[in-house]
């Protein structure tokens, strides 16, 4: 019954992204999407319409997405909702050992794992630099990776909004790519350095202008040569969308 319920959420998801915006609304790449095996996805996030998004357009309904252990924290209706969506907490900025062992075993189990590097909302400007928990789950469980750059969805639903506005909106998915264990050099990478990495592939994804910390792409992919392994350099993502469709 559960697997049941989280098709029907997923799908009312579906439904009111592309209702609601329709002719400004575009998913771009997620043909490349392996349909079966472990899978780590992660994406930048800048929109509480982020976290629901994801698991509605991924192919697949044998994703699970970690969540601030705040949501989780409030009235029973919350907590059964955020199960019902297949999330489990995660203590931010805090290496909770219980959150990386469970989605460990999400992908252990050949599901999907759904994170954000950055973890928190970065509600002003580009991308941040992420914490190691995503570059830890990435090194020791050897799943493919895909990176995903949402554009527009701060404007869609700012913070404090009741109502999401009708703005472009576009979800970017990249191509699968791996975390190698060691470095041509033979030197070992770190956790810190395969959550660059991954956060090095959103940016790919993204327009100039919400790059961030990552705004430098040519500095840093020097910086982490050798890090990814199959990762496309030259990802077809289609034209930025308008200006003000998610400009930093």
């Amino acid at each position: 019954m559960s697997g049941v319920l989280y098709a029907l959420m997923r799908r009312i998801v579906w439904c009111i992204a592309r209702g609601y915006l329709i002719g400004i609304f575009r998913v771009c790449g997620a043909d490349s999407i392996p349909r079966r095996g472990a899978l780590l996805i992660c994406a930048n996030h800048c929109s509480s319409a982020d976290p629901p998004l994801i698991p509605a357009l991924v192919p697949r309904g044998d994703t699970w997405s970690m969540a601030k252990s705040e949501y989780f924290e409030g009235s029973r209706r919350l907590r059964w909702l955020m199960r019902a969506y297949h999330a489990f907490p995660i203590v931010r900025h805090s290496p909770d050992r219980a959150a990386l062992r469970r989605g460990s075993a999400v992908l252990a189990a050949g599901g999907t794992l759904i994170v954000y590097p950055e973890g928190t909302r970065v509600e002003v400007g580009g991308l941040i630099r992420p914490e190691a928990g995503a570059g830890f789950i990435a090194r020791h469980s050897h799943a493919p990776v895909v990176a995903v750059g949402l554009v527009g969805t701060r404007e869609c639903f700012p913070k404090g909004s009741r109502f999401p506005r009708r703005v472009p909106v576009e979800v970017r998915f990249g191509s699968p790519f791996t975390i190698a264990e060691r470095r041509p050099d033979g030197s070992r990478i770190t956790n810190q350095e395969a959550a660059d990495a991954v956060m090095l592939q959103i940016a790919h994804l993204l327009p100039a202008s919400m790059r961030g910390e990552f705004a430098d792409l040519e500095g840093w992919s020097e910086r982490l040569l050798g890090v990814v392994r199959e990762a496309s350099q030259q990802i077809p993502v289609g034209p930025d969308p308008p200006s003000g469709a998610g400009g930093a």
